[in-house]
């Protein structure tokens, strides 16, 4: 009982640190050119890009600006405090953005090691996003990615729950086995404590 008072009382204190620190100014006063053009050639350099010109790179990294801030502003208008996206996010604004995630989404789960457990699908996610958005400010994609409800499920889950159907006649296993996805996820999003009597 204790622990999970101090985990709802760490959970209310970040939720308000959050609050008070998610201001579009506060977020494009701090990246600064120099992080930015840190950023554009640690991005190119890993996607490949090369540039025939100084006058290409020059257009291309003005490109990586505008982009960048669409995706920040975009980022903070959906209500994280946290940046779009960053070559190597700490523990802890990992930790935040799966705070604010669960909070925005309603998530509860049924123990520390199941929540534990999604916290790594949510992670595995949300690198996923910030490298496609990486992608997309250095002009390798053509659109944007986000975290949705689902960053928490792996890709069988997601499957299970959101696109059930199949061409092919699933195999008793795997309606066995997409049945007991089903019930747990039923038991993490509608645990028993819910459930009306």
């Amino acid at each position: 009982m204790a622990a999970r008072l101090v985990l709802l009382l760490l959970l209310v204190s970040l939720a308000a640190a959050a609050a008070t620190s998610n201001t579009w100014d506060n977020m494009q006063e701090e990246r600064s050119e120099e992080e930015m053009r840190w950023i554009f050639m640690h991005w190119t350099a890993e996607h490949g890009k090369a540039y025939a010109s100084a006058a290409e790179e020059d257009d291309a990294y003005a490109m990586f600006k505008h982009r960048l801030r669409l995706i920040d502003r975009q980022w903070h208008d959906t209500g994280y405090s946290a940046w779009s996206w960053d070559i190597e996010r700490s523990e802890e604004e990992t930790r935040r953005i799966f705070v604010e995630w669960k909070a925005r989404h309603d998530k509860i789960y049924s123990s520390i090691t199941h929540e534990e457990h999604r916290y790594a699908m949510f992670q595995d996610a949300l690198r996923s996003v910030d490298r496609h958005n990486a992608g997309y400010a250095i002009g390798v994609h053509s659109g944007t990615h986000g975290i949705s409800q689902f960053s928490d499920l792996t890709m069988g889950e997601y499957g299970a729950v959101c696109c059930g159907f199949s061409l092919e006649r699933p195999s008793p296993a795997e309606l066995e086995r997409v049945r007991g996805v089903q019930e747990r996820l039923r038991l993490v999003y509608a645990p028993p404590s819910l459930w009306s009597r």
